[in-house]
């Protein structure tokens, strides 16, 4: 199958090489060049700068996404202005829409919950007064145009070169008592496996984060343990949501390789 992973970044990097080993034809684009130079042998990659207009017009592109798997992992990022996220994402949209594309799945994120107290699921009702909140779901609103467009909300990721317990290295975090929510790069690449086998393309919304309920105490002083980091807690009441992904497993019959996130960190060096 031809798969185009755009905004290849971490995640993405996660996931090419795998797919093309599985026996995908992998394309790749970034919005700049230098970081395409260490691309494994055989995998194609390409500049390309949603925010440009005419994109339809052109007739690489046109003939790049016919007929592709679009995996949009570009993420809203803290230097982008919402608008240019806005853009890019309705720009990709018309652009599948014009070359034919077979499908496309969203990464989007689970902070989209960001106000959310509690469980909270697919159906829950966000808090639409936050910025962060308005961002991601106008980018989800932007490629759910598209008539097959699979939304996965991701949890906090983790994997090779990701390690939790570093990003809080020195830290002094809140909420010991709350709940984390995380994924690993490897159940997320056999998510995308499960959905290119089902080859259904049905759209739907999805959150993937591991079930297994774990308080952000555990969770983090083992990262630190692991990574030979420190950190410490303050002790308060701060209320947390715990994101619930049983929807993704029951439609999929789909088991996690970690259903705690604890025991995906040995896998994150």
């Amino acid at each position: 199958m031809k798969i185009i992973i755009v905004g290849c970044g971490w995640l993405g990097q996660q996931l090419a090489l795998p797919l093309q080993q599985d026996g995908h034809q992998l394309y790749v684009t970034r919005r700049s060049a230098d970081v395409l130079t260490n691309l494994p042998t055989a995998m194609s990659g390409f500049v390309l700068d949603l925010r440009q207009p005419d994109l339809t017009q052109n007739q690489q592109w046109l003939a790049l996404f016919h007929d592709a798997l679009v995996l949009c992992a570009i993420p809203p990022g803290r230097g982008e202005t919402g608008n240019n996220y806005q853009t890019s994402l309705q720009n990709l949209y018309q652009l599948m829409v014009q070359a034919k594309s077979t499908a496309v799945i969203h990464f989007s994120s689970t902070g989209i919950y960001l106000g959310c107290t509690g469980k909270v699921d697919e159906s829950s009702e966000l808090c639409s007064q936050h910025p962060r909140v308005q961002l991601l779901y106008a980018g989800e609103q932007a490629l759910q145009q598209f008539p097959h467009c699979i939304t996965v909300r991701l949890a906090g990721l983790m994997g090779p070169g990701r390690h939790p317990g570093h990003s809080v290295a020195g830290k002094t975090l809140s909420n010991p008592d709350g709940a984390v929510n995380m994924v690993h790069a490897l159940d997320i690449l056999e998510a995308v496996r499960t959905l290119i086998a089902d080859n259904t393309w049905l759209s739907g919304l999805y959150n993937l984060s591991c079930p297994a309920p774990i308080t952000r105490e555990e969770f983090y002083l083992r990262a630190a343990e692991l990574a030979q980091t420190e950190m410490t807690f303050i002790c308060d009441a701060t209320q947390s949501r715990r994101v619930l992904a049983e929807k993704f497993s029951l439609r999929f019959d789909f088991k996690y390789r970690f259903s705690s996130a604890i025991d995906a960190l040995t896998y994150c060096f």
